[in-house]
C-alpha cells in the first residue's frame, strides 16, 4: 500500500509539472528568453532538492561526464518541449513525448541484450498511427502544426536519450553514484540555461524575470517554475525507488498510461482543449501504444 500511495504523488508531481509548462508558456512573454529562465531555475531547484534529499558521496570521472551531457540534453528536452507546448496542445504533446520509452526500448535489444516482443512490435505500429493522426490538416494551420510536431519530435528524441543515459549508468560499475549523477546533471542544465537566459534577454530585449501589468516582478510566475523544479526533482526520486520494489509489469503501464490519462483529463480541465476526432483517435491508439511499448504482460 506504501509503494502505490508514492505512485500517486508521482503521478501527481508529472501532472502538475505538465500543467505548469503550459500554464507558464501561455502566461509569459514571447520569445526564448523565458524558456531558458524556466529551464535554468527548474534546474536549480531540481539539483538543490535531490542534493539534500539524497546527498553525493563521490563522483567518479565516468559519472562527471556522462551527467554532464544528460545535463545538456535535459536542457534541449525541456526547450523544445516547452515550445511545443506553446503551439499546439498539451495533452497531444505530452503523449508524443511519453512514446520516448521506445528508444531505450530498442537500445536495450541493441547494446543490452534484451529482446524486442511481440507486445513491442504491436506498440509501435501503433505509436505510428497516432503520429500519423497527431497533425490535423482539417484546419488551417499546417505551418503551425508541423513546427510543433518537429519541436515535439526533436523532444521525444532527447527524453528517449535521456532514459537511454540512465541506462547506460545504472549498468555500469558506478551505479552507486545516481544521486550525484542526478545532481550534477540539474546543475549543468542551470548553468548552461543561464548563459542562454543572459544572452538572449539581451538580444531579444526581454525582461529576464517576467513582470505583469503594474510593472512589478511578477512573483506567482516565479512561484510555478520553483514548484515545476521540486515536481521535476520529486518524480525522479520516487521513480528510481518505485522502479526497484514495484513489479515491471505494475509500475510502467500505470506511471505512463494512467500518467497519459490524467494529463489529458487536466488540459481538457484547465485549458479547456479542443481536439478533433481524429485526434482524439489518436491519443486513445498513443496511450494503448505507451502501455504495450511497456510490455505489462512480462
Amino acid at each position: 500500500m506504501y509503494e502505490y500511495i508514492l505512485l500517486a504523488c508521482s503521478l501527481f508531481a508529472v501532472v502538475l509539472g505538465t500543467v505548469i509548462k503550459k500554464y507558464y508558456m501561455r502566461e509569459s512573454v514571447k520569445g526564448l528568453t523565458p524558456v531558458f529562465l524556466y529551464n535554468a531555475i527548474t534546474g536549480l531547484v531540481s539539483a538543490i532538492i535531490i542534493f539534500f534529499w539524497g546527498g553525493i558521496d563521490k563522483v567518479s570521472l565516468f559519472t562527471l561526464l556522462l551527467g554532464i551531457v544528460f545535463g545538456l540534453i535535459t536542457t534541449l528536452q525541456t526547450i523544445t518541449l516547452l515550445k511545443a507546448m506553446e503551439i499546439g496542445p498539451m495533452s497531444y504533446t505530452t503523449l508524443i513525448n511519453s512514446f520516448s520509452t521506445l528508444i531505450p526500448t530498442l537500445s536495450g535489444a541493441l547494446f543490452f541484450n534484451e529482446k524486442i516482443e511481440l507486445v513491442h512490435i504491436f506498440g509501435i505500429i501503433l505509436m505510428i498511427i497516432s503520429f500519423i493522426l497527431s497533425v490535423d490538416k482539417s484546419k488551417n494551420n499546417d505551418s503551425a502544426s508541423i513546427k510543433w510536431l518537429i519541436y515535439s519530435i526533436i523532444a521525444f528524441l532527447c527524453t528517449g536519450a535521456i532514459g537511454v543515459m540512465q541506462k547506460i549508468h545504472q549498468s555500469s560499475d558506478y551505479k552507486g553514484e545516481l544521486n550525484a549523477f542526478l545532481v550534477l546533471a540539474f546543475v549543468v542544465s542551470f548553468v548552461f540555461a543561464i548563459i542562454l537566459t543572459l544572452l538572449f534577454s539581451k538580444k531579444e530585449n526581454n525582461p529576464i524575470l517576467q513582470k505583469n501589468q503594474s510593472g512589478k516582478v511578477n512573483y506567482i510566475i516565479l512561484l510555478v517554475i520553483v514548484i515545476a523544479g521540486a515536481c521535476v526533482a520529486v518524480n525522479n526520486k520516487l521513480n528510481l525507488y518505485l522502479s526497484g520494489v514495484m513489479d515491471s509489469a505494475v509500475f510502467f503501464p500505470i506511471v505512463s498510461g494512467g500518467g497519459l490519462v490524467l494529463t489529458t483529463i487536466s488540459a481538457l480541465i484547465v485549458f479547456k482543449e479542443k481536439l478533433t476526432k481524429k485526434q482524439w483517435a489518436g491519443i486513445i491508439i498513443g496511450i494503448l501504444s505507451v502501455i504495450l511499448l511497456c510490455n505489462p504482460f512480462r
